[in-house]
């Protein structure tokens, strides 16, 4: 269900799939930093079960950090998270989200789009914004740290 969802999405939206071990993602943003949402559907509350929205992850790692699965395999793993973020976090992806015909709305990827392009570009400028301990703080440390950097942007 979720790999047809991010097919779906990035028909829509023009944007490249990456696969990995368990999810697909889309990429916003490749360079030094791969930027990507990992999108996910749920039921819109106080709607009928076919009422969806989409919904998923904030997703950066550093491109050096990915690793292809054994062949024949397309799909890679990543032995370093940069960070997460759910987009729970930010009710501006809630508006535009609806699932209507199999589309969200095109301001949903712009929206996707402004948060990850707010985040630094390379590995010297996430420690640079966030202290030079960031990149060993737990995942979740370093969620909540961009978190409150995202929500003071927005």
């Amino acid at each position: 269900m979720q790999r047809k969802l991010a097919a779906q999405l990035a028909v829509q939206s023009g944007l490249e799939v990456v696969s990995f071990e368990h999810f697909d993602c889309l990429v916003f943003e490749r360079g030094q930093t791969l930027k990507m949402f990992s999108p996910r559907s749920s039921r819109m509350l106080g709607g009928s079960t076919q009422k969806r929205r989409v919904e998923g992850d904030l997703i950066v790692v550093f491109e050096e950090d990915l690793e292809r699965l054994r062949p024949p395999s397309k799909r890679f793993k990543f032995g370093g998270l940069v960070t997460f973020m759910p987009t729970a976090n930010f009710p501006s992806t809630i508006a535009g989200s609806e699932i209507i015909d199999g589309k969200v709305d095109r301001n949903f990827f712009g929206k996707i789009r402004d948060l990850l392009n707010a985040l630094p570009d390379s590995k010297s400028e996430w420690i640079s914004k966030f202290g030079e301990d960031f990149l060993s703080r737990t995942p979740t440390d370093r969620c909540i740290d961009t978190v409150k950097y995202l929500r003071c942007r927005e």
